[in-house]
């Protein structure tokens, strides 16, 4: 399977069964999960992250606030921007993370297992700290507003222009302006993906001048043209932008927390060629 993905913060994901390339920015690496899988911990992204997948493979990932992971004890944004590091080597564990996943059993175990064996112990290291507030709110107008100005949104805080480069740049990765062109990029990627709610799209596509800056912006983001975007396959990156829309919505209070996306039908099987996990 050759596909990609793209997530705007930082995620935890553990694979098992074969061999995954992924295409970073510092080059092409094989990450090999072995007999007992590895966990690996990917930085946000500022472009689609080529992935290859040949044989079996199974994965779990836990997605991140704005802001949680350098609270954490994770690497810098700004220094892991579209790169992988191996968790276990970070953290100095003893026990690999991935081993702790009891895969025989139901996925609200799997989660169960990571929250007590890994990430209470991280957040309670921290002293329980909670991502700067505004950190928070600009994640929420990137989700549900993208269109404003970085002025626009320091003024409606009440706070200087300055003191949200500063905030977002640490929490984020990248500026607030990088940061809002990536949300709309994002969604309009979700969009030609069909994982948008319908009535959105037309909003969506009005965010952009015209046809040729769609598709500047849609070719700096993804790799490709829209139409690519639209008839590939892209499991993986349909995934992760059908994962952001549910946060979307959430966001927009259009979503219950328990709820499934617009694009979901809860009583089918996820489509044969969408990973599960």
């Amino acid at each position: 399977m050759k596909c990609g993905r793209v997530h705007d913060h930082p995620c935890i994901t553990i694979i098992y069964h074969d061999a995954w390339t992924a295409g970073t920015e510092d080059g092409v690496e094989l990450w090999d999960p072995g007999p007992h899988g590895k966990a690996l911990y990917f930085g946000p992204q500022t472009r689609r992250m080529p992935l290859e997948i040949s044989g079996k493979y199974l994965a779990v990932t836990v997605h991140f606030n704005a802001g949680t992971a350098t609270m954490l004890g994770f690497p810098n944004n700004t220094d892991i921007l579209n790169r992988i590091v191996d968790i276990d080597v970070l953290f100095n564990r003893d026990t690999p993370l991935a081993q702790i996943v009891p895969r025989e059993k139901a996925y609200k175990d799997w989660v169960k297992a990571l929250e007590d064996g890994f990430l209470r112990p991280l957040v309670e290291a921290a002293g329980w700290q909670k991502p700067d507030p505004l950190a928070i709110l600009f994640e929420q107008q990137c989700l549900a507003d993208p269109q404003v100005s970085v002025e626009e949104f320091a003024e409606g805080q009440n706070v200087s222009k300055r003191t949200i480069e500063r905030i977002v740049k640490q929490a984020f990765g990248v500026t607030p302006k990088q940061a809002l062109r990536r949300a709309r990029a994002l969604d309009m990627g979700a969009a030609l993906l069909g994982v948008t709610r319908p009535e959105d799209s037309a909003e969506i596509e009005l965010r952009y001048f015209d046809q040729s800056h769609r598709v500047k912006e849609i070719r700096a983001f993804f790799g490709m043209s829209p139409s690519e975007l639209k008839n590939g396959a892209n499991p993986f990156l349909r995934l992760s932008l059908e994962v952001r829309q549910h946060r979307r919505l959430e966001a927009l209070h259009r979503l219950k927390p328990d709820e499934p996306g617009p694009w979901r039908d809860p009583d089918k099987e996820p489509p044969k060629d969408r990973p599960r996990g």
